[in-house]
């Protein structure tokens, strides 16, 4: 008896917890914090969250919350944290571009996963390696690119992450994928290099240094590195 009794007044404490929590004005939310963002504004990933203000913070829904945020394409990731007793937190993690490629008259801006962030025009500028050779038919934004021919698609993709583990990308004007036998990236000074399909780790690693050694010497034309043995530079 005494052990249910003592039941009885636990429960009925947190009851009266519980309903003070839910309904006291202590709770409403007053501050919404954003960080992380820094492309998409915070007004906007506010109204995306649907986060109302002096409504009760234990009666937010956390998963409606993201799922509003997540309808804008460049949001990856969102973490939500109460922060008693008044205050929301949201840290954002932006979907980042790493390649453009041509659309009818745009460019669509795609992140390491392949998803499309965005279309933008051609006067946009946005200094990322514009990809040549990819075929597909339809696409959409907020999804991952559908290519025609997946081959090239992972190639580009390859290509995109031994540039950036060398921190090469900026030194990347176009990466052309069109023969697959064949990966040509081009630099922003004009030099062109025939990277093959092999070893493109290696081979781009390598590309730089002696990209880095034209550059000093004004030099322009292309660097074959499709077979075995040396590179072998043309002047243009």
């Amino acid at each position: 008896m005494k052990s249910f009794f003592k039941v009885f007044i636990l429960v009925f404490t947190l009851g009266i917890v519980a309903a003070f929590l839910l309904s006291s004005d202590l709770f409403s939310i007053k501050n919404i914090y954003v960080t992380g963002n820094k492309t998409v504004p915070k007004n906007e990933i506010i109204k995306l969250s649907n986060i109302q203000y002096n409504q009760n913070i234990f009666k937010l829904n956390t998963k409606e919350v993201m799922k509003g945020i997540f309808e804008n394409p460049k949001i990856k990731a969102v973490r939500i944290k109460r922060v008693l007793p008044s205050s929301i937190a949201l840290d954002i993690i932006e979907r980042e571009g790493v390649a453009l490629i041509p659309y009818l008259g745009s460019y669509i801006n795609i992140d390491e996963e392949t998803v499309i962030i965005e279309v933008i025009s051609l006067e946009d500028n946005l200094h990322l390696p514009k990809v040549h050779g990819i075929t597909f038919s339809d696409f959409k934004i907020g999804e991952k690119l559908k290519s025609e021919n997946q081959e090239q698609l992972d190639n580009v993709m390859e290509v995109l992450k031994y540039l950036k583990n060398v921190k090469m990308t900026d030194m990347i004007e176009t990466i052309d994928v069109g023969d697959s036998s064949n990966i040509i990236i081009t630099t922003t000074n004009n030099i062109r290099v025939y990277l093959g399909n092999n070893k493109l780790d290696y081979k781009i690693s390598m590309a730089k240094s002696i990209i880095e050694d034209l550059n000093k010497d004004n030099e322009v034309g292309i660097v074959d590195m499709r077979h075995e043995g040396n590179p072998i530079f043309k002047r243009d």
